[in-house]
């Protein structure tokens, strides 16, 4: 995985203050601007969304304290809580492959 720290995200947002209005509207920006490789970039950001994604879906298997404290002596309690955070984490699963970055429009 290539490693995309804080310094590197203010490197773009900084390079991407440098927009100049070119042709008929469109904004273009020189790619001698980016402090790495636009392919390096990308891929750099598509693996932070993974992760992003991943901790999304991890935060279904947080329980309530109170959940928790209650399920300790009571196998049914704890097989409902279980089951509710494998339905929870599923459902987050599917939100993040139904998930659109940008919007169509």
């Amino acid at each position: 995985m290539l490693d995309f720290d804080h310094d590197d995200i203010q490197a773009v947002i900084k390079a991407s203050k440098d927009v100049r209005p070119k042709y008929h509207g469109w904004i273009a920006n020189p790619i001698s601007s980016l402090p790495e490789p636009k392919a390096k970039l990308k891929a750099a950001i598509k693996d932070r969304i993974k992760l992003l994604a991943g901790a999304y879906i991890a935060l279904a298997g947080f329980i309530d304290d109170d959940d928790l404290i209650a399920a300790e002596d009571d196998p049914e309690k704890t097989k409902a809580i279980y089951q509710k955070v494998l339905e929870d984490m599923e459902t987050a699963q599917e939100e993040m492959r139904k998930f659109k970055i940008i919007d169509p429009t």
